[in-house]
């Protein structure tokens, strides 16, 4: 018998894990982009088979995306959290792909994947994504439902970071939590012409400098507090513009924003481009990334701001100061408009400084949070508390 043929066959042989994960929606956000990254990482593996199950039947850039590189997608629209028709077709589907393991994704699918992986003895993993759970203002019974989730026995819980991890003991008691860091992949680095494409396509000339904060229209992200801070700077440099870049889930809270660009004189400076799916090229045609949120967990949109070699000026929130330490980034109080206002013209007042940290900023992004450590750690996580059968492959 050839040896060499032998374990050509046993690799062949060996079926890869079939894994499931369950996100709320795929919209521009965070967790939905860390979903299209892992399946980006493992598209070409031969250990593991994907299958992504969202909670809406939406068409966005991100479905899009997962189904253009041959990621399975499958979809669970229902009315809400205890509708009881998506519950069993989730249940349905999980059993008709067979999936044996099932990693979650925000508070919805959390709180409805450890109820069907508990039902159908499926190993179960969610990935607490922010200092802060996301059922704070809904109802009273969700928010129960989701706590009574996280809180099962044998649930995997992982924080994207440490001060995550502190913080969700309010939601998980005792039970153990794991940190692993969020990961930004090397695609999302922006080509060559797009600072020049795009800042044609926004009308922005040469001397313009452009402020781009990355983040849903919510309450969380304190658009109000960047605005007031805007109108600051924008008094002192009036030669520069804000992008603001994400969807306006709460109609009512965007219009209060454009009279309050009104109100300030900055309307004209002030750009709503809502949910767009080249969020790379946008910040590659930034100059300085910033965020006002209250608070935060480890931003994803942060990372790719990096990544892009965008100087950040942000709140000291969540995970922001160790992802930024040592960069030459500023970091200000949350709630402090002038604060944020002096972090930014200290930072468009010294071309030097952006420069250095821009290199500091691109060179922490795409080492420290590279994606194949990322892949690993998750992976062996599967491994040590997913199904007990040889699947693993060891790829250089």
């Amino acid at each position: 018998m050839n040896i060499a043929t032998g374990i050509d066959a046993h690799i062949h042989l060996a079926e890869p894990l079939r894994l499931g994960y369950l996100v709320d929606t795929l919209v521009t956000g965070g967790a939905e982009r860390l979903v299209v990254t892992f399946a980006e990482a493992v598209r070409d593996r031969v250990d593991v088979s994907l299958t992504v199950f969202v909670l809406s039947d939406a068409d966005t850039p991100f479905r899009r995306e997962l189904e253009a590189m041959g990621t399975k997608v499958v979809a669970l629209p229902g009315k809400n959290l205890i509708d009881y028709r998506r519950f069993r077709n989730l249940l349905h589907e999980l059993r008709r792909h067979r999936i044996e393991y099932l990693h979650a994704h925000l508070a919805s699918s959390t709180t409805l994947g450890a109820f069907a992986c508990r039902l159908l003895r499926i190993p179960f993993a969610t990935t607490i994504h922010n200092v802060r759970p996301s059922v704070k203002r809904v109802r009273l019974s969700r928010k129960l439902l989701h706590r009574a989730a996280m809180r099962l026995p044998d649930v995997q819980r992982i924080a994207v970071g440490q001060a995550v991890a502190e913080a969700s003991r309010a939601e998980i008691g005792r039970a153990s939590v794991r940190v692993v860091p969020n990961a930004v992949p090397e695609s999302v680095v922006a080509d060559a012409g797009a600072r020049s494409r795009i800042r044609s396509e926004l009308g922005l000339s040469d001397d313009t400098l452009a402020l781009a904060c990355v983040g849903a229209i919510i309450g969380q992200k304190a658009h109000d507090v960047l605005l007031e801070a805007f109108a600051r700077v924008a008094a002192e440099v009036p030669d520069t513009v804000l992008l603001l870049i994400g969807d306006a889930r709460e109609p009512d809270r965007q219009q209060n924003l454009e009279r309050l660009a009104e109100r300030l004189g900055i309307t004209e400076q002030i750009r709503f481009l809502g949910q767009r799916g080249d969020i790379p090229d946008l910040l590659a045609a930034s100059d300085i990334f910033v965020s006002s949120s209250h608070w935060e967990g480890a931003p994803v949109s942060l990372l790719e701001a990096m990544a892009n070699g965008v100087p950040p000026v942000v709140t000291d929130v969540g995970e922001n100061r160790l992802v930024l330490r040592d960069t030459g980034a500023i970091l200000v109080p949350p709630q402090a408009p002038e604060a944020l206002s002096r972090g930014l013209l200290d930072m468009i007042g010294d071309p030097a400084l952006r420069l250095h940290t821009a290199e500091a900023v691109r060179r922490r992004a795409l080492g420290t949070y590279g994606v194949k450590s990322w892949t690993e750690r998750l992976l062996d996580i599967y491994a040590e508390t997913g199904p007990q059968r040889d699947w693993r492959r060891t790829f250089p």
